[in-house]
């Protein structure tokens, strides 16, 4: 700055010969950003590099359905279903579709599919916790608390898992004389319900499970029936076992009575 006659004027400073402006780098950073985007694109829509190279299915099963895990979810059947193969482009999978069309699996509780960002798409199955069976035929449907079939097997097969083995034999439900033919299936859903949450204390007075029109029914020792009626409510069903252990063991009825305790709070008993 240069001082002259008391005025004041400013030094023009001229940007040298072949210099860049600031504004000049922004064009050529958004030219490399869009370039990057077209390879990505690229990469996932038009090119052979980011598919689908491996299905990996992986199963969880409680205790009691695992000696049948490989039959409710075959890994052929389970890839089928899902709709996923082998070159299909993971950028456009379909995972929500996939997920669905698994969980209407019968015996599937819960199932994830993995966005399969290394090649491989993993499918996780949850399956349901077998609670009884059910004759048919020559055949056993394994049932879950839904009363959903999650399988069948072999008439006279364990029902529980291996001989000898951690898993408990599943208890077979039975149909209750006079359940009505059309009935049978809404009778077994609602009884399996609530055999789900009986206490392993009164499983073990039990002799058979039943499935009547209202509900669950069991035969305890000496012909005694107890109707315990449509409950899955784990702590309303204590309550009503609690009422007919008290009755059993401070004034037992006579042999072949039977106990309706399909009223919370209310055992009546019906002797002869």
């Amino acid at each position: 700055v240069s001082r002259a006659g008391g005025s004041r004027r400013g030094r023009v400073v001229r940007p040298e010969p072949g210099a860049r402006r600031p504004g000049a780098w922004w064009g050529v950073g958004a030219l490399i950003v869009a370039l990057l985007a077209l390879g990505a694109a690229w990469v996932a829509l038009g090119s052979q590099w980011w598919v689908v190279r491996s299905v990996d299915i992986r199963v969880e099963a409680p205790p009691s359905t695992a000696p049948w895990s490989e039959q409710v979810a075959d890994p052929a059947q389970v890839q089928r279903v899902s709709g996923i193969r082998v070159g299909d482009r993971v950028a456009t999978l379909p995972r929500s579709e996939a997920r669905e069309r698994l969980e209407e699996v019968p015996g599937v509780a819960a199932a994830d599919v993995g966005r399969g960002l290394t090649g491989t798409v993993v499918l996780e199955l949850q399956l349901e916790e077998a609670v009884a069976t059910r004759a048919r035929g020559d055949e056993q449907e394994v049932l879950a608390a839904s009363g959903e079939v999650i399988t069948t097997v072999p008439d006279g097969a364990a029902p529980g898992g291996d001989e000898g083995g951690d898993t408990p034999a599943l208890p077979e439900l039975q149909l209750a004389d006079g359940v009505p033919e059309g009935q049978a299936d809404r009778a077994v859903s609602r009884a399996v319900g609530t055999l789900a949450v009986m206490s392993d204390e009164m499983r073990q007075e039990v002799r058979e499970y039943r499935a009547s029109e209202s509900g669950l029914a069991t035969l305890l020792p000496d012909s005694r029936v107890v109707h315990w009626g449509h409950v899955t409510d784990e702590a309303d069903l204590r309550e009503r076992e609690r009422s007919v252990r008290a009755i059993l063991t401070e004034q037992p009825p006579a042999p072949g009575a039977t106990l309706d305790a399909t009223q919370r709070g209310t055992v009546v008993v019906h002797e002869g």
